[in-house]
Formats: C-alpha cells, sequence, structure tokens
C-alpha cells in the first residue's frame, strides 16, 4: 500500500488586530455638587445667625456687623437722640433707651418687622456703654428672638470707614 502524506496545510493565521489608540487627555476630578445657596438676604441672615432660644441676645464683633449691615439687617441705635443725630450707622434707626416713648418706638418697629426671629443689631456707644443691652432685653420682651450687640458700637464703626449718615434719617 501506498502511503500518502499529506502537505500540511499553511495555518491560516489571522493578522493581528489594529489596535486604535486613542490619546486620553487626564480630566481633573469632578467636584461635588455644593448646598444651594441661599437666594435672598433673609434665608443668608437666618443662616449665619439663626434663633438660639438658649441665648437670645449675643454680642457681636465688628465684621459680622459689617456683613450684617451688607445683607440688610435692621440695626437700631439706643443712644441718645442727640447723638444719633450727630453720627450714626448708614441706615440705622434711633431708639433710645432712656428718652419718653421707648415702649411705643419698640411697638413700632414690632409692627413694621415681617418676622421677628430675624437677626437685629443693637448698637450704643461701646466700651462700658449698656444700653445697648437694655434695648434689647425690651425687644425680647416684646417679642424679638435674635438680637445681637454690636460690642464696639458706633466709634467701632466709624473707626473702621464705614458708612455712616447725620441727621434724624437713617
Amino acid at each position: 500500500k501506498e502511503v500518502q502524506v499529506q502537505q500540511p496545510r499553511a495555518a491560516v493565521v489571522p493578522p493581528p488586530a489594529v489596535e486604535k489608540r486613542v490619546k486620553v487627555t487626564p480630566q481633573p476630578p469632578v467636584p461635588p455638587p455644593s448646598p444651594k445657596q441661599p437666594q435672598n438676604s433673609t434665608a443668608e441672615l437666618f443662616l449665619r445667625f439663626p434663633p438660639e432660644p438658649t441665648q437670645p441676645i449675643r454680642e457681636l464683633g465688628s465684621e459680622d456687623a459689617k456683613w450684617l449691615h451688607d445683607h440688610g439687617a435692621l440695626f437700631l441705635d439706643a443712644r441718645r437722640t442727640e447723638a444719633f443725630e450727630q453720627g450714626h450707622i448708614a441706615g440705622a434707626h434711633s431708639l433710645s433707651v432712656w428718652e419718653e416713648g421707648v415702649a411705643d418706638k419698640v411697638a413700632q418697629v414690632q409692627a413694621h418687622t415681617s418676622d421677628l426671629s430675624l437677626p437685629v443689631v443693637v448698637y450704643c456707644a461701646g466700651g462700658d456703654c449698656h444700653d445697648s443691652h437694655l434695648l434689647a432685653e425690651k425687644l425680647w420682651l416684646a417679642g424679638f428672638r435674635t438680637l445681637l450687640t454690636y460690642t464696639g458700637g458706633f466709634p467701632d464703626w466709624e473707626a473702621q470707614g464705614r458708612p455712616v449718615n447725620k441727621g434724624l434719617a437713617p
């Protein structure tokens, strides 16, 4: 018998796969979403100075007073009307704790305040002056709940070169 030897077939090898190389540019990591910032000053006031039932009357420094002024907080000047006329924080209202009619003035402020929980800044002559604390106590009794006494008072505000008005108008 004759043996036939088969010729080996050429192995069919598929061509090597062509890799497409794409240059990948590293991207900076995406920061996590930040909490939504309040869209109005009222919300900002509450976020930064929330009512604190255990400490409704708190002291306030110069920078916080400026921030509150810039965000539209109510400022009340507890000094005598004469001192207010000579110079006061721009936009502040005169509410002298020692003059007649203080109860009526507190009632007027109360009637014109939309939310008694909003921060109210009360100031006087700073230093040894405690008129702002006395006025804050009267405001507390009238229902105001976030009272901030500006410890430096008008002298500090003026020394910082911040907006000041003269006369009886805020």
